[in-house]
């Protein structure tokens, strides 16, 4: 079976941007794994990994398309010099993959900043969003 060739990469990450692919985190919500592999289950049967760092979209670690190909981190650093140099804008990181940006915490409900240090932990909602839950 051939492998993933870099423009069907490119073309699945575009379509995460565009909202025609829809991704869901597979263990727990993105910002909660601070720095480490972030996995995700696209709504096309896709799966993709992506290195979180510091709360910043750093590089895919992994894909694995519904037909089981697959691509590695070395394969895509080696081979796939677009890829390997894609990062989508802040804005999309945090839309699309729920990663809030270098350093940052949001609310998962409304996408507010959580300056505050006791907010910057499950179930990541700020203080107005945590009373309406309670209401």
């Amino acid at each position: 079976m051939a492998g993933i060739t870099e423009k069907e990469l490119l073309e699945f990450l575009k379509a995460i941007e565009a909202g025609t692919v829809v991704l869901q985190p597979e263990k727990c919500i993105p910002q909660d794994i601070y720095a480490g592999d972030v996995p995700y289950t696209a709504s096309n049967g896709w799966r993709i990994t992506i290195f979180n760092d510091c709360n910043e979209w750093d590089y895919v670690e992994e894909v694995i398309t519904a037909d089981g190909r697959s691509l590695d981190f070395d394969s895509i650093d080696n081979h796939m010099a677009t890829v390997r140099d894609y990062t989508p804008d802040d804005q999309i990181a945090w839309e699309k993959y729920g990663i809030p940006g270098y350093c940052r915490f949001r609310c998962t409900r409304c996408g507010a900043a959580l300056e505050d240090m006791e907010l910057r932990k499950l179930p990541f909602l700020c203080r107005p969003c945590r009373q309406s839950r309670k209401d």
